[in-house]
């Protein structure tokens, strides 16, 4: 039997502190790193921010957030209602060029995936559901 620690919120702007707490209290009782337990809650919260912003276009909905280790790994899976996205598909911006030059977007997608070790994302049954991991290290 694995440890799970679930948390589930409405998807408003003043439920990302308490996201960004699950997420640190939980990955801290896996013993995963300070640094890469701060990358991992910068991470979630781009995850969580853009369901806000974004994903629930018409209305509002929950969001719901599991943790667990699983090997070598620390997973925090995201689930949503909203409108189906996947950040695997949006291309890498070009961060060699000006501001003005670029694109608009791409760049919290970027930092999610520089920020963890692997990002997963399917829509099934109504739900996007994102998983991301980081490895499971001892700070140095």
């Amino acid at each position: 039997m694995k440890n799970e620690f679930k948390l589930n919120v409405d998807a408003k702007l003043e439920n990302l502190s308490q996201i960004a707490d699950f997420v640190t209290e939980s990955a801290r009782k896996f013993d995963l790193d300070e640094k890469s337990v701060f990358q991992l809650q910068l991470a979630t919260d781009e995850v969580a921010s853009n369901i806000i912003l974004h994903g629930y276009t018409h209305d509002t909905g929950q969001i719901h957030l599991s943790c667990w280790r699983e090997d070598q790994k620390i997973k925090i899976q995201i689930e949503d209602r909203g409108e189906p996205f996947d950040p695997l598909l949006v291309d890498t911006p070009n961060l060699n060029t000006s501001l003005e030059e670029r694109s608009p977007g791409g760049l919290g997608i970027h930092f999610l995936k520089t920020l963890t070790s692997s990002v997963d994302y399917e829509f099934k049954n109504g739900k996007n559901r994102l998983t991301i991991s980081k490895d499971l290290t001892k700070e140095e």
